[in-house]
């Protein structure tokens, strides 16, 4: 199984939003987030792009946890949270395949693309 690299996601400064490293898209659809050591928790996405997703969560995480989510990319993610703005958690995924980053990007294909300008999620 090939997986994508992790690399460190600072915080987004203003006006800077649209330079990640991936677009990101609109995605409404819900996901299973397992925290390590506690019960599944049920979420739904509001974005999603190759490299993370902006999910609404109801449980409390902090920055830095790991987490598996599921569905993505039709199988398991391990992701890390590095963002939190209440229940609304920005997640970097840590480990796709070939194939999960294959089917997101298929996924993506389809969906409007998120603008910061249409919807700021991070109050920037």
């Amino acid at each position: 199984m090939t997986t994508s690299p992790s690399l460190p996601a600072p915080e987004v400064p203003a006006g800077v939003a649209e330079r990640r490293r991936f677009p990101r898209y609109r995605y409404s659809a819900p996901i299973a987030v397992r925290p390590a050591n506690v019960s599944e928790r049920g979420g739904m996405s509001v974005e999603i792009s190759e490299c993370g997703a902006s999910i609404v969560v109801g449980a409390s995480l902090n920055v830095g946890d790991t987490v598996q989510l599921e569905p993505i990319g039709g199988g398991v993610a391990r992701a890390v949270v590095r963002r939190c703005r209440g229940r609304l958690y920005g997640f970097e995924f840590l480990s796709l395949s070939a194939e999960q980053a294959a089917k997101i990007r298929e996924l993506c294909r389809m969906l409007p693309r998120y603008r910061s300008e249409t919807l700021d999620l991070w109050g920037r």
